[in-house]
């Protein structure tokens, strides 16, 4: 077990505590009404004070306080479970000595490690007792976030049977009444019987000119920047009672024409997808079929089957499509028969490429949407990560609080202005090239890692790597130093 003191739980009773609506944002801002299209206006300067963080696009976290110690944690809508690992460990928790492993993804990505109770803690909330993973062994996955300074993660979907290791452990163990194994939210809501269950989530884009740095998480409350959400369709959660965040996708469309994509449920209503909201995953997966038939139609695409240039995100294959850097492909997804524009900063990854031989950069474009493979056989047809919800502030309501009780659905309200939206990725990525290494046709550049065409003997920029890729906005974090 990590750190100092820990000793064996034998019975705790969870104590009544205060309960109200916290909000914790990175950004504040005048309130203002929506726009008549839908639309919420662009935002302004952003408060990095404040909680919620946006870790380059790939994570979004929070600062929780867990039996006394501080900890970054990554905000998951996928799963359930909180868990921690600091590296100074924790001051001192109550150890129950019962084991869990959580998976996640395909299953080789996992944390191990014993279940403790401590006190919870984040704004107004205080739990006197929640359970908790202390983890004491990660897989390499999660190395990454640990190198970033994220050392846990936030579940925030379901406590349903199954869907929390956490839980069906303590209370397999400590009998039914044990709820202080229940997820955070859970404990939350339970504070407040007669109260709302939901949550609010809105997501950060960085690098673009939209104005859209804004990211909060709210409980029981909506930002009041979106308060119209309120007015938005109901998105009932499909399959009911599936334990996740999964709901009707109506169609998905790239230039204006729907995508042919039959879908694998039963559950789903003839012509349209089941997919997962899910803030732990930081893109777009979906099967190859629909995942070619969008990036296909983008003018000057390349696929790269089995390819050596690496993915910017995970993905069940090596399939990579190279695409234009200046590309602004319409992608729109349609829930509740409400149109939500994909803006197309999101639909493609601007990173620097050393050629095979090591002798000289590119600036290149790489489609941020990949394969799912068999991920969510059977539970879904896809995962809506970051790549989506940017794109929305998403209230996710449980439908167990207030006058809400019933099935649980989502509601979501536009944020992406697809009339400004082409313009913004244009001005924004041809400042960035200003000072990157040139870009050259995605086919010839599918043809250097091929190793059918020669990649040139020019010196490359010292700031690029030899194995990999780095991201734009690391790339301009370097550049502001000089």
């Amino acid at each position: 077990m990590r750190g100092p003191a820990a000793f064996s739980l034998f019975s705790l009773l969870l104590l009544p505590y205060e309960s109200s609506a916290v909000k914790l944002k990175i950004q504040r801002t005048p309130k203002t009404d929506v726009l008549s299209n839908g639309v919420r206006p662009s935002k302004a300067t952003a408060d990095t004070n404040n909680n919620l963080i946006n870790k380059e696009n790939e994570r979004y976290t929070a600062n929780i306080t867990i039996s006394g110690r501080v900890v970054n944690v990554a905000l998951d809508t996928g799963s359930t479970d909180l868990w921690v690992m600091p590296p100074e460990g924790l001051p001192t928790f109550n150890d129950t000595l019962l084991n869990a492993t959580l998976r996640y993804g395909d299953g080789s990505d996992f944390v191990t490690g014993d279940i403790g109770v401590g006190k919870f803690e984040l704004g107004e909330y205080s739990i006197p007792f929640q359970a908790f993973l202390n983890v004491e062994e990660a897989a390499r996955a999660e190395q990454p976030d640990f190198d970033s300074g994220i050392f846990g993660l936030w579940g925030l979907g379901f406590n349903t049977p199954g869907s929390s290791g956490v839980n069906d452990a303590v209370q397999g163990a400590f009998g039914p009444t044990a709820n202080w194994g229940q997820s955070v939210l859970a404990n939350i809501f339970a504070a407040n019987p007669t109260g709302a269950d939901y949550i609010g989530i809105s997501l950060s884009r960085t690098g673009d000119q939209e104005g859209t740095a804004d990211a909060s998480l709210t409980i029981a409350e909506y930002d009041s920047d979106y308060q119209t959400v309120q007015n938005s369709p109901k998105i009932l959660q499909n399959p009911p009672d599936s334990g996740a965040w999964t709901v009707t996708l109506d169609a998905l469309s790239v230039g204006g024409k729907k995508i042919n994509w039959p879908s694998t449920m039963t559950e789903a209503p003839e012509g349209k997808n089941i997919v997962h909201l899910d803030t732990g995953t930081t893109n777009i997966l979906m099967p190859a079929a629909q995942l070619n038939a969008i990036y296909s139609s983008i003018p000057g695409a390349v696929l790269s089957p089995d390819s050596n240039i690496p993915q910017t995100k995970f993905s069940t294959t090596d399939d990579v499509w190279v695409v234009p850097c200046n590309a602004t492909p319409a992608v729109v997804a349609t829930f509740g028969g409400q149109d939500f524009p994909i803006h197309p900063l999101d639909v493609t990854d601007m990173v620097i490429l050393t050629s095979p031989n090591g002798r000289r950069n590119y600036t290149v474009c790489i489609g941020a949407f990949t394969d799912v493979g068999n991920i969510v056989d059977g539970a879904s047809d896809a995962l809506f990560g970051d790549s989506f919800m940017r794109n929305a502030y998403t209230v996710f309501d449980f439908g167990t609080g207030g006058n809400t009780k019933g099935r649980a659905f989502v509601q979501m309200l536009s944020q992406t202005d697809a009339t400004k939206s082409d313009s913004d990725l244009v001005s924004v990525r041809t400042q960035a090239m200003t000072d990157l290494p040139p870009e050259i046709a995605p086919i010839d550049l599918v043809k250097i890692f091929n190793g059918t065409e020669a990649s040139g003997n020019g010196a490359g920029l010292s700031f690029a790597p030899s194995t990999s890729f780095v991201g734009v906005a690391s790339v301009l974090a370097f550049l502001s130093f000089f």
